[in-house]
């Protein structure tokens, strides 16, 4: 299994702002996309974009709403995709989707962000991956042969050649042992922060042995050793997606299966109950 840190959501540059968090749930704010045909009112983001941006953006601006983890669904093109493309990024990896998040509130029915929250990178989804579509600027035909699919926004208009849609299955076995969904969202907890809590920007991770080349670990791509500064990897300012290609080891393994401990967990809503004549 290949992991990709796959940066997503408002950042400095697209959005300008920090994605909120709010009760205990990461919020990411899709980047604003003019070429897109729907809007942040269309995803219910409409009045949290607003207060939060101080109404830099409306409701009515247009979103890039990817990935799409209602449906499971992540796209990409250009010189990103060709990175994860070279990486050999397919059927049986998994995306962590990361982003710039701080703690928001509500006051007098406005969003805003807590004054003693300061802003840092967490992981707020995941995907693992089944298919990997070459779909190009044949978005026409692969809404036809895809049709749940047909309103993911690499599935519409003109794209580049090698414009890619990984698609995730229902459910996923982890290291054969947990069956676990294939995609979703993570509530915030102490495993799913990056940031150092003493670091000095956002940018400065706290890293797992199997993610530490003074312990045996790998160094993700658009990365170095040099990139490591006491004890922790100072993240590319550039790029989105950070594949690591993680030794099996105990350590990675135990680091995983502690990040899905509550999917894991959860009761198996699906099972039926036993009915009486």
């Amino acid at each position: 299994m290949k992991l990709v840190f796959s940066r997503k959501g408002f950042d400095s540059s697209a959005g300008g702002f920090p994605s909120p968090i709010i009760d205990g749930k990461p919020i990411s704010l899709p980047i604003p996309y003019p070429s897109s045909n729907v809007s942040y009112q269309h995803l219910d983001l409409g009045k949290i974009v607003k207060d939060l941006t101080g109404r830099k953006l409306t409701d009515k601006d247009l979103c890039h709403n990817d990935p799409d983890l209602e449906m499971g669904a992540f796209g990409q093109v250009s010189s990103a995709q060709s990175h994860l493309h070279n990486q050999g990024i397919g059927s049986g990896d998994l995306f962590l989707f990361f982003g710039w998040f701080r703690e928001a509130e509500i006051v007098d029915c406005n969003y805003r962000y807590k004054s003693d929250s300061p802003g840092h990178h967490r992981i707020f989804g995941w995907m693992f991956v089944n298919q990997k579509i070459l779909v190009g600027s044949e978005t026409e035909e692969f809404r036809r042969e895809y049709t749940k699919y047909a309103n993911h926004p690499h599935a519409i208009g003109k794209w580049a050649p090698n414009n890619t849609i990984y698609l995730a299955s229902e459910t996923f076995s982890l290291f054969g042992e947990h069956t676990i969904k294939g995609f979703g969202n993570f509530s915030v907890s102490k495993r799913t922060l990056l940031t150092n809590d003493n670091a000095p920007s956002k940018r400065f991770w706290s890293v797992p042995d199997w993610l530490n080349p003074a312990k045996g670990g790998c160094i993700p791509s658009y990365h170095d050793e040099k990139n490591y500064i006491g004890g922790l990897l100072k993240t590319a300012g550039r790029g989105q997606e950070f594949v690591c290609h993680p030794r099996q080891t105990k350590k990675f393994k135990g680091w995983l299966l502690e990040l899905f401990n509550e999917e894991i967990n959860k009761p198996n809503l699906t099972q039926k109950c036993e009915t009486r004549n």
